[in-house]
């Protein structure tokens, strides 16, 4: 009895993949446009018609959707140039497989939910078209449940640089009180207006202002159906920004930078354009391009005891004070689009980078590029537990072994335009700052580098000055950690060994001093994906460094890719 239960179960899960493979080759065509609902709650799930069904009443579901119905202020021709992007063939008379349809529209549902104006979104394919002679025609019909048309929020959060985050610049995140006011949608084109007060611990407050949109809807005439025409047009954002803020650095160079600053920002993606980081813009693919007009005032940290004086080195007393930076910058990322796993990858290959010219009418003028590759090779492919029963105890082990290298890599020269900006100097604020987990594990953030002869009571060691041209480099190898249940949870131990420097550029013109200042530490860590980014702890062990570079051998750090 139970060999024939096994082989019934057996035939059964056969015919089910072979149905399953049948339904995904079903040839489809679906019409255009797709009918728009706006519904108070989800649709209850038998209300979804069958796919190839010929027994379904059209008007069936046309009253299902209206019994819940309510007005919405989503364009309809908005979604249907979206649903044009998604990569499904409208145009060609010839079906298109069930399978490459749910795939292209799983990839317009994700985009349409990304931009926060929606509580859900659903498709519903299937109703017969217009045409009855056509048996593979369908139409679309796309529910959306919108979020109120507006958002208060009132909480706290914490205060961090996401680009000094990610350059290693040691900016300290801080708790702070949090408001902001949005209006959402109100356009019917995922638009977004949003002001934004936060009071951090030590009583500095941030203020901002954000508008973003669909980059199309900024342009009328032949302008506009320009954008729509390239590919995914609609998709493309647009964001204006303007930012008051002070930036904290005095534990690494004994200064603060006030800042106020307007941008304009466009992006492949409106959820791109008004990220603060390239790696906050969404799981795909990001590229964008910002102009910016700031106005920065680097503070030096005073005395506590004697309010007149400075508590920092000479150097940075002596370039500090207040510039204007005129900028646009151009910078992208895979995100992780390219590996199997964003956050804790095994296999593939991630990238980013980016460039910024600076000059006229700003005071600084600068040209800096930078780039960052991570490679990621299985070494031993994953065998489960079957298998396991007839492998040795090394095999066992090693079960997903997987080697990462990773570079990272920038370089800036100071420009004056002719004069017209003030210095050909670099400023401190602009420059690279190198160490710390994710990029250089075994130094602190900002520990290695020009430095100060003396700093702050906050930077014993010497101020930081940052450099104009640095590298980082790592090789490592990962596998999953021993325990079951840490391993399902996509937690890996990994050795590692890394090295790298930072130097001005004057100092780089000789390769061999500057290959010879090479920092090296190496050791082990264990590292996590969580949903919104990669955690690891790690212990160095520094074998090459400076005399006074930060070190410190036991860290911890929160990044986006492996570093």
């Amino acid at each position: 009895l139970y060999f024939q239960m096994r082989d019934q179960q057996q035939n059964i899960e056969v015919l089910r993949k072979k149905l399953q493979k049948h339904v995904q080759g079903y040839p489809i065509k679906i019409t255009l446009p797709a009918n728009i609902f706006g519904v108070k709650e989800e649709p209850e799930a038998d209300t979804t018609p069958v796919i190839g069904s010929e027994s379904n009443d059209p008007n069936q579901f046309q009253q299902s959707y209206n019994e819940n119905s309510v007005p919405f202020r989503t364009s309809e021709d908005f979604i249907n140039f979206r649903l044009l992007d998604a990569d499904i063939n409208f145009v060609c008379d010839e079906p298109t497989p069930l399978s490459e349809v749910q795939t292209s529209l799983n990839d317009f549902v994700s985009d349409l939910e990304s931009t926060g104006c929606y509580d859900s979104v659903k498709v519903i394919l299937g109703r017969p078209g217009d045409r009855p002679s056509s048996s593979t025609e369908r139409q679309l019909d796309v529910i959306l449940q919108e979020k109120n048309w507006y958002k208060l929020y009132v909480g706290g959060g914490l205060k961090q640089d996401q680009n000094s985050l990610l350059s290693s610049s040691g900016m300290i995140p801080k708790v702070q009180f949090e408001t902001s006011a949005s209006l959402i949608n109100l356009a019917g084109i995922t638009d977004i207006t949003q002001f934004n007060y936060a009071l951090d611990q030590t009583s500095t407050p941030t203020i901002s202002l954000m508008h973003s949109r669909p980059l199309y809807t900024m342009f009328g005439g032949n302008l506009g159906d320009t954008i729509l025409n390239m590919d995914q047009g609609s998709k493309f954002g647009f964001t204006m920004k303007a930012t008051i803020d002070t930036l904290d650095f005095e534990n690494i160079r004994s200064s603060k930078d006030h800042i106020q600053k307007l941008g304009l920002k466009i992006a492949n993606s409106t959820t791109g354009s008004s990220s603060s980081s390239r790696h906050l813009s969404g799981s795909g693919i990001y590229s964008g391009m910002e102009w910016s007009l700031s106005h920065r005032d680097m503070v030096p940290r005073r005395h506590t005891t004697i309010p007149y004086q400075y508590d920092a080195s000479p150097d940075i007393v002596a370039v500090s004070g207040p510039n204007l930076k005129h900028s646009i910058l151009a910078d992208f990322s895979l995100n992780g689009y390219l590996t199997d796993d964003r956050f804790q990858p095994t296999a593939g290959i991630d990238a980013f980078g980016g460039i910024e010219v600076a000059g006229p009418p700003g005071d600084v003028g600068f040209m800096k590029l930078w780039f960052s590759s991570m490679l990621h090779i299985p070494l031993l492919p994953w065998i489960h537990n079957e298998e396991k029963k007839n492998a040795g105890f090394l095999r066992r082990f090693l079960n997903g072994l997987a080697s990462h290298t990773v570079f990272h890599g920038g370089i800036m020269k100071g420009l004056d335009f002719g004069g017209l900006c003030s210095s050909s100097e670099t400023s401190v604020s602009d420059h690279f700052y190198v160490g710390g987990s994710h990029q250089l594990r075994g130094f602190l953030p900002a520990g290695i580098g020009p430095r100060a002869a003396i700093g702050g009571a906050s930077t014993p060691g010497g101020d930081s000055m940052g450099g104009d041209i640095f590298y980082a480099a790592s090789q490592s190898v990962s596998l999953p950690f021993p325990n079951a249940f840490l391993s399902q949870k996509k937690v890996r131990i990994f050795g590692f060994t890394n090295v790298g420097t930072l130097s001005s550029f004057s100092d780089a013109v000789d390769i061999r001093s500057f290959l010879n200042s090479s920092r090296v530490a190496f050791g082990l860590g264990a590292s996590a994906a969580l949903p919104f980014g990669r955690v690891e702890a790690t212990y160095s062990v520094p074998y090459r460094f400076g005399l006074q570079d930060g070190r410190r051998a036991v860290q911890g750090g929160i990044g986006f890719n492996f570093g």
